[in-house]
């Protein structure tokens, strides 16, 4: 036949595509390098000289027809109004080519199938050189392929039929029970016997009673309760079963065992004459084990179909020769090895990696650990590298100096001195002021401080991160798959997995594994960058920030993992996104927080203080810490392990900011434009006297129960962004608004404020900001001798209306005092100890301000002191705190620290 005969496709795209775990993407949607899968398809279709596309659509039809959108003049729709398999898809395709003569060429193929060109090319090439009714592009068993279909061939090696590997198995199973029937000499026998055959074979239910159809079964003796059979009876029935595959026109049958080791694997890609589709399109039945039209019965039926002189239809097949000569997706996992390999992005040489990252970064082990002797003077270009992060404190240098050299020796004693390794740091942090409202826009004043999580790290060829930490007593050994965790979660996108029941799972089965840390980061950097497939790590990890303490040990996790694999990676992050990208991160362990912390540890700079805001992040300025003061972190080994318990306190904050913010939209709508966050509820956004601030307070429920907030907004159009905080928790749980959104409105004052002071070096000024700030989230006030009384700020309807009242007054004294950050508000998320080591600091000399470290819930206290107090004040914690609670001493210094970072020494 002349090769100048049209040719035509049968693109297939009317599946669900459940594995890919994506509910708003359809499969053949999902971009490849920068480009949908189908219309790469459809490109590389169009190259080979096709006339026309059908592209049949069913699920998510809209979606696929807006992709391929009005790029090709050449493609038609066919709509699968039910999902009746593959062949019915087909037949769906060629009714479109309804008006094609018999003899056209119609390429049918999956629409998420990415087929080299040339590939195709060759195969156009044999079906016109054979003149061929039908070809198909088969992979030797040699390049993978096991779930694929097999290619049954006869003596002359030509195609006879394709069996997909369930109906192989399915008829395995039939043998297997037929032989052991025959080999029995008892007329009757148990089905229990039967059944314990096909439980080898067969997991899906129902197989036997398939294979039985008709054959009564006897009441069983006492203890049996499945019955007895006739053993002739059920051989009669499976006789009338296919239990091999037969080659057409000849008595010789293929034995299961003997398909399923075909050479050949069926790539489900057909090039067939249009009258040749037709007839087995025709001729297909659901005989299968899955109950639908296959494709593959339709190519069957080609491929066993007789006339008088032979074979009906000419056909053949041709073979890959490579992996990438056709390549498809079942989950995000695989979609990522396809777009790393288009892209030529696949993890660099050690040689590479030592180029781009330098000789200064990357070095073995052993080399690190001669920069860092256990003994003698350091030599001048690490003791310069060591300061330029830390400051000039030889005791501290000397701490960090054995802690980089612990660190490499139990890398080393793990994965070996030999190893190429990079070294990351990332400091713990205080924030100063603007506490709990980074992820509600505020501004914050971050310290990154002097302790810290230090990693070693080196790079590995698979997708496997192995995490051992120097404290293996506190922190076991972790091994983590990253592709299986992307294709276990919901990768719609990063806010549909933090929010999936998959991930709900994940974490009740990992609950407080510091591991999640790590995970966390390394998934939302590959969310992140879904073209490339991060590669794994083996790393060590050392740190001396306080656990579940309020300085943020956690996040330091995060931050370290994203700087590890930013650098291993090459990634192309600005400081920004990073922040970005770890404080979302966070959210994958349950909590739903800000960037704050991260901020603090990326943008750190030794000697300040960094203002910065966020929505959209900014730093805003850096602001010089006096050395005249300290700021004393204090202990209080009180935890909030919120991976594994403590959270819902917490979120329960959270949810309160996003009902307040959405209650006073709904019932201000003048403002509604104006508002997005707490942060907004501001005099200079909405343009309105500080008053008026209290009167939208006055319109806020001191607290709602969750089953009021659905009463209220499930049906509103802010339900959206209500729901995943109160649509699946207790009717009862009652969520504190108007106390939390007093608070966070005056936090954001305050924390503009406090830039204020520092930049004047207003320090008794800053130190008072802090004691109203820990009002506003204390539960007792506590005496020297740890007596405590309950407290609770007034919160009251008669409180905001006096407040109302003093601005109001011309009175300087009582409209000072009524300014929004002189105002505690309520969040309350304080506990005993905290307010006990702030009340007894406050009543030490020389301290100017104390207030609580962190989330809450547990953690430190954050004092603010002269520095020649400094040792009074630990030794007044230490005699009335420490001591008698029987606790350590939990005193530490913080010296503002340079930001996290790759270690860089050139020596």
């Amino acid at each position: 036949m002349p090769d100048v005969l049209p040719l035509y496709t049968i693109v297939l795209a009317a599946g669900k595509g459940r594995r890919m775990r994506n509910r708003y993407m359809h499969k053949v949607c999902f971009d490849v390098a920068g480009m949908p899968t189908i219309v790469r398809a459809l490109d590389t279709f169009n190259r080979l000289g096709v006339t026309q596309n059908v592209v049949v659509v069913g699920d998510m039809a809209g979606q696929v027809v807006e992709t391929v959108g009005e790029r090709f003049s050449n493609v038609v729709f066919a709509y699968q109004a039910q999902a009746l398999g593959t062949g019915d898809a087909a037949r769906c395709g060629l009714q479109a080519l309804a008006p094609v003569a018999d003899d056209a060429r119609v390429l049918v193929v999956a629409g998420d199938k990415i087929i080299d060109s040339g590939m195709l090319a060759r195969l156009v090439q044999a079906f016109d050189t054979a003149q061929a009714d039908l070809q198909i592009l088969v992979t030797p068993a040699v390049l993978g392929g096991e779930s694929a279909g097999r290619i049954l061939l006869d003596a002359q090696h030509r195609p006879v039929g394709i069996a997909e590997v369930a109906d192989i198995r399915l008829r395995a199973c039939r043998a297997a029970v037929y032989d052991y029937l025959q080999s029995l000499a008892e007329p009757i026998l148990p089905r229990a016997a039967l059944q314990a055959i096909v439980a080898q074979h067969a997991s899906r239910p129902g197989v036997l009673d398939a294979m039985l159809e008709g054959v009564a079964v006897d009441e069983a003796p006492e203890g049996d309760s499945a019955g007895w059979i006739d053993r002739d009876e059920a051989l009669q029935a499976l006789e009338r079963l296919p239990r091999t595959f037969e080659i057409p026109g000849t008595p010789e049958v293929i034995a299961p065992l003997q398909a399923l080791e075909s050479e050949l694997r069926n790539e489900s890609v057909y090039l067939v004459r249009k009258g040749a589709l037709a007839y087995g399109l025709q001729h297909m039945d659901v005989n299968n084990a899955q109950g639908e039209q296959y494709l593959t019965d339709a190519i069957g039926a080609i491929l066993s179909a007789r006339s008088d002189t032979g074979r009906r239809f000419t056909a053949g097949y041709v073979a890959t020769t490579n992996a990438h000569d056709v390549m498809s997706y079942n989950n995000p996992e695989e979609l990522l090895r396809i777009t790393d390999y288009f892209q030529g992005r696949s993890q660099q040489s050690l040689s590479d990696l030592r180029a781009r990252l330098g000789a200064e970064s990357c070095r073995t082990v052993q080399q690190w650990l001669d920069l860092f002797p256990a003994e003698g003077r350091l030599r001048p270009e690490v003791a310069a590298a060591l300061a330029a992060n830390y400051g000039d404190d030889p005791q501290l240098i000397a701490e960090r100096r054995q802690a980089y050299r612990e660190t490499l020796l139990r890398f080393g004693q793990e994965f070996g001195n030999a190893r190429h390794a990079i070294i990351v740091r990332s400091p713990g942090r205080i924030n100063i002021m603007g506490r709990h409202i980074d992820y509600q826009g505020g501004r914050c004043n971050l310290m990154a401080v002097n302790q810290e999580v230090i990693m070693v790290v080196s790079p590995r060829d698979d997708d496997h991160i192995e995490i051992r930490n120097v404290r293996s007593d506190l922190f076991p050994d972790a091994s983590i798959s990253l592709g299986r965790l992307v294709s276990q979660l919901n990768w719609d996108d990063w806010l549909s997995c933090v929010n999936s029941v998959e991930l709900e799972r994940h974490l009740r089965q990992s609950a407080g594994r510091w591991s999640l840390y790590v995970e966390a980061a390394m998934l939302r950097m590959q969310m992140a960058f879904r073209d490339r497939v991060l590669q794994g790590m083996d790393v060590v990890a050392q740190g001396n920030i306080p656990v579940a303490a309020g300085m943020s040990s956690s996040s330091a996790l995060v931050v370290c993992t994203a700087e590890a694999a930013t650098a291993l990676h090459g990634l192309e992050v600005t400081p920004s996104q990073f922040v970005n990208f770890c404080g979302e991160g966070e959210w994958f362990v349950g909590t739903r927080g800000g960037s704050a912390d991260h901020a603090a540890m990326k943008y750190g700079a030794k000697g300040t203080i960094n203002h910065v805001t966020f929505h959209e992040f900014e730093l805003l300025e850096q602001i010089p810490f006096p050395d005249t003061h300290r700021m004393v972190v204090c202990n209080s080994f009180m935890q909030a392990q919120k991976a594994a318990g403590a959270r819902q306190a917490f979120n329960s904050r959270v949810a309160s900011y996003a009902l307040g913010v959405e209650l006073v939209r709904m019932r201000f709508p003048q403002y509604a434009p104006l508002v997005r966050f707490v942060r907004d509820i501001d005099t200079d956004t909405l343009r309105v006297p500080p008053e008026r601030i209290y009167e939208v307070l006055l319109e806020l429920p001191e607290s709602m129960t969750a089953q009021q907030v659905r009463q209220i907004f499930s049906t509103h159009a802010s339900w959206q962004t209500l729901a995943p905080h109160f649509a699946h928790v207790a009717a009862e749980r009652v969520y504190p608004v108007r106390g939390v959104m007093w608070f966070g409105i005056a936090e954001c004052a305050r924390a503009r404020a406090a830039a204020g002071c520092l930049k004047a070096r207003d320090m008794a000024a800053l130190g008072q900001l802090m004691q109203i700030s820990h009002d506003g989230e204390r539960c007792f006030r506590v005496q020297d001798d740890l007596q405590a009384v309950p407290f609770a700020t007034d919160i009251s309807d008669a409180r905001l209306r006096s407040a109302i009242d003093d601005l109001r007054s011309g009175d300087p004294v009582r409209v000072a005092r009524a300014q929004l950050q002189q105002q505690p508000g309520a969040y309350r998320c304080s506990i005993r100890e905290i307010d006990a080591l702030v009340d007894i600091a406050g009543r030490t000399p020389g301290v100017l301000g104390a207030q609580i470290a962190g989330a809450g819930l547990g953690g430190c206290a954050m004092v603010l002191v002269e520095s020649a107090a400094v040792n009074h004040l630990s030794e007044r914690l230490q005699q009335l705190f420490y001591t008698p609670l029987g606790l350590p001493h939990g005193v530490i210094v913080c010296l503002p620290s340079a930001g996290s970072c790759l270690l860089r020494i050139d020596a």
